[in-house]
């Protein structure tokens, strides 16, 4: 989950999340594991933003990926294999505009400059530059999953408080 909720949190510059909320189990592999394999995860922003993301090991139908949808229109990210020698992604990143509130927007195909994840990293271990997913965004990203997980646990949601949010900025 960490991967995936960076790039959304990322993409749309979202601050901590306030609260979260898990449910989910395991469904698919009823081999003793304690981690689910089909959640679906409900994050709480600042300013009214909502995010939900769902996984599960039980269907490939829609394959590896994120979809935005905004009021504007939706960002779909089609994450595809990735080459183990030069870490590039078979990757695709598509716009969609919402022609009910864009009207003018056209569909909008490219590369997004986080596709090649691996190999971003591996050029910035070499070249000491900043990567495309710097370590604030991989921060709250593990506090997004953790918050996540421990409402899973609990069986109920849980929030971030702002004094705890303060504490660590």
């Amino acid at each position: 989950m960490v991967h995936q909720i960076a790039w959304i949190m990322r993409a749309l510059d979202l601050p901590l999340p306030t609260g979260a909320y898990m449910s989910g189990g395991v469904f698919s592999e009823k081999d003793g594991r304690e981690v689910p394999d089909t959640i679906a995860v409900t994050l709480d922003f600042p300013n009214d933003v909502v995010v939900t993301w769902q996984s599960t090991f039980s269907n490939s139908y829609y394959g590896l990926g994120e979809r935005i949808l905004g009021s504007h229109g939706t960002i779909e990210r089609i994450a595809g294999a990735t080459d183990m020698v030069t870490g590039k992604s078979q990757s695709s990143l598509r716009y969609y505009p919402e022609k009910a509130n864009r009207a003018d927007g056209i569909a909008i195909e490219g590369r997004a400059k986080d596709q090649s994840h691996m190999a971003n990293f591996i050029e910035c271990v070499r070249s000491r530059r900043e990567p495309n997913a710097p370590v604030e965004i991989g921060h709250r990203s593990a506090v997004a999953a953790h918050l996540a997980d421990l409402s899973y646990r609990q069986k109920q949601r849980v929030t971030l408080s702002m004094s705890s949010q303060a504490a660590r900025t």
